[in-house]
């Protein structure tokens, strides 16, 4: 028998680059390269520079931005100029009038009688701050382990199509104190900078006792 031909050796496969570490701005979201395409360019650089200088300079140094316009005429420079600053006032209206939207809501606190001797707290409003607030079924669940009683989430009467919360016993002044002071489960409602509750805002209703 012949000898069995003896098999060429398989070539090398070609040599991979490594993957790319890609970091992302807290602000926007994008890749830091990205941030000039988002709407919060002022705010992303002053985040970026606190946080990582080398980073920052690479990317927006005299000479990092010399070198990038070197590929654009004029007027794509200042056509991209203008641009990331309308989307950065557009944006900042937007916000500015979310903020004043959530600084005239009212979250309404009642005594509700249920028997002689069984009475409710209800709480209606708290879906006008979610998010940032988790969803109501959370938040009860919170105020039961707080206050070591029921609470459950359930549509309003008074309101169609809208969910309030209703937890056993009169706790009403205790749950006023938590907004206020954003105690939990109230820790991620908004400061009263970012149009969070002022007290003025908690709604007391009298009629419901």
């Amino acid at each position: 028998m012949s000898a069995v031909a003896a098999q060429p050796e398989a070539e090398a496969p070609p040599e991979r680059f490594p993957p790319r570490s890609v970091h992302y701005c807290e602000i926007c979201t994008f890749p830091y390269e990205y941030c000039e395409y988002g709407s919060s360019l002022t705010k992303c650089k002053a985040n970026l520079e606190s946080r990582d200088p080398v980073l920052f300079s690479s990317l927006y140094s005299e000479e990092a931005i010399t070198d990038k316009l070197k590929s654009l005429t004029t007027e794509q420079a200042e056509s991209l100029e203008r641009e990331s600053a309308k989307r950065e006032r557009k944006a900042e209206a937007k916000a500015e009038k979310e903020r004043a939207q959530l600084a005239s809501s009212k979250v309404i606190l009642s005594r509700v009688a249920r028997t002689k001797r069984k009475v409710i707290t209800c709480i209606t409003g708290l879906h006008l701050f979610s998010p940032p607030l988790p969803a109501l079924k959370v938040i009860a669940k919170g105020l039961s382990s707080r206050f070591a009683t029921g609470a459950s989430v359930s549509q309003s009467i008074q309101n169609p199509g809208v969910d309030e919360i209703h937890i056993q016993g009169d706790v009403l002044d205790e749950v006023k104190k938590m907004l206020l002071q954003r105690a939990k489960p109230f820790e991620k409602m908004p400061s009263v900078e970012d149009g969070g509750l002022l007290e003025k805002n908690i709604v007391i209703d009298e009629k419901a006792k």
